[in-house]
């Protein structure tokens, strides 16, 4: 399979214009040069505080020439640490050298990272190991797949150049997600070149409590997409999360504009804040710093929902409903309905403003929460258990485009047995 991005987009593809695509043209360095690459890894924040660290032993890295990697392609090595890492400890932009090699002045556009599942593991604060099902093939050695947004090039100039990957733990580790008392692991690792990204970073806070305060585990996340187009057609570049102090940082993100989204789901009467066109340059620091107003902020009564999108076949999570009088002030205790679409996907069990939803069969329904004759509702997604993926399909198979037009196209993933994959990482790149 190729690299990695968030699935189910209409994903539009502009003709190519002078703007936003790299150029096989550009100067890189001559056919045959050796350059000195060094890789790097760094991980994305992990929402479970009772887990104490996510080791990964990492075999090695290796980089492919060709962006579609189904027929093999030539593979050569990066790195080969062959030593386990401690994710959490790489957290804020810190990072941890995998290892160095010499490459041909080249465009890489796939990277692979090959770990060993069964000297990897996610320990418990009490120190007992967590159970964890890892990918296909679940032990042994795994092969994963990391999104190469633009690809990898050593310059002329340079003689050194660094790859950093990062592993997102949060979004790659999910706890019960099946029902089953385990990690489920499905992969989002980035890679990219150092010297082409910069970081955004700031501080959450809230003044709803009279004075501000900072905000802690807030999620960040930073979008591409075209913020007058829905949410929907946007897609996940990187993820943040605010330590104690309600700082976050954001680091190794490709030079662009991009949409921020901040919000606290654990405080749903807390709104979120999107902040479109954030301008992040390479090797610039991109200072962004919100205080979250209250759902109710702007007068009037409101009900809102906050919590996760997605839920496994056999899994649960749970939602909250904040709820605000005429006055817009939060109303403690209230009484909430809630009702699902289609209980015949997932089901939902209220009390007051908490509901928990389980996960039936796949698909997507919505969970609908009525108190005082206000309602907000919610799309869960429910996914089934992950399977290999053994097609790939795009939808439409070919288009005509003037310049400046746009096309949406979507992929359709099915299994050996001819099911279609949902909720799965699609690489979408021009050839």
């Amino acid at each position: 399979m190729p690299s990695r991005l968030p699935p189910f987009l209409l994903v539009l593809i502009a003709a190519l214009i002078a703007t936003g695509c790299y150029q096989d043209e550009a100067v890189y360095a001559p056919q045959g040069a050796q350059l000195l690459a060094r890789v790097f890894l760094t991980d994305a924040p992990f929402p479970y505080d009772s887990v104490a660290s996510v080791n990964i032993h990492i075999v090695r890295i290796e980089a492919n020439a060709q962006p579609d990697t189904s027929g093999g392609g030539e593979w050569v090595s990066i790195a080969e640490p062959d030593r386990s890492f401690d994710l959490l400890a790489l957290r804020q932009g810190t990072t941890a050298l995998l290892g160095e090699a010499q490459l041909s002045g080249r465009l890489y556009r796939a990277v692979r990272m090959v770990i060993d599942a069964d000297r990897s593991s996610v320990v418990w604060g009490n120190g007992s190991p967590a159970s964890v099902a890892w990918p296909w093939p679940g032990s042994g050695r795994i092969t994963m797949y990391a999104l190469v947004a633009e690809p990898l090039f050593l310059v002329a100039d340079q003689s050194t150049f660094e790859i950093v990957i990062d592993f997102d733990v949060g979004r790659s580790f999910l706890y019960d997600y099946y029902g089953t008392g385990v990690f489920t692991v499905l992969p989002w690792l980035r890679a990219v070149h150092r010297a082409s990204t910069g970081t955004i970073a700031g501080v959450v806070t809230s003044a709803y409590t009279g004075e501000t305060r900072p905000i802690k585990n807030a999620n960040v996340t930073v979008y591409a997409g075209d913020p007058n187009q829905s949410p929907l057609t946007w897609y996940v570049v990187a993820t943040g999360r605010s330590d104690a102090a309600g700082q976050y940082t954001v680091a190794f993100v490709s030079g662009g504009t991009y949409i921020v989204r901040i919000e606290q789901p654990d405080y749903p009467f807390l709104d979120a804040v999107t902040t479109p066109n954030v301008q992040v340059s390479a090797g610039a620091t991109t200072a962004l710093s919100v205080s979250l107003p209250e759902a109710g902020s702007t007068g009037g009564a409101y009900i809102r929902i906050s919590g996760p999108t997605s839920v496994g076949v056999g899994g649960t999570i749970t939602l909250r409903a904040a709820v605000g009088d005429a006055q817009g002030q939060d109303v403690p205790n209230p009484a909430v309905t809630w009702t699902s679409s289609d209980t015949a996907i997932e089901q939902v069990w209220g009390v007051g403003d908490t509901a928990a939803v389980a996960g039936r069969r796949p698909g997507k329904a919505t969970i609908r929460a009525t108190s005082g004759g206000l309602s907000d509702s919610l799309a869960i997604q429910v996914v089934g258990a992950p399977a290999p993926v053994a097609t790939v399909t795009v939808i439409p198979g070919d288009a005509s485009l003037g310049v400046g037009d746009s096309v949406g196209f979507r992929a359709e993933l099915r299994d050996s047995g001819g099911n279609v994959q949902t909720d799965r990482p699609v690489a979408w790149a021009p050839s």
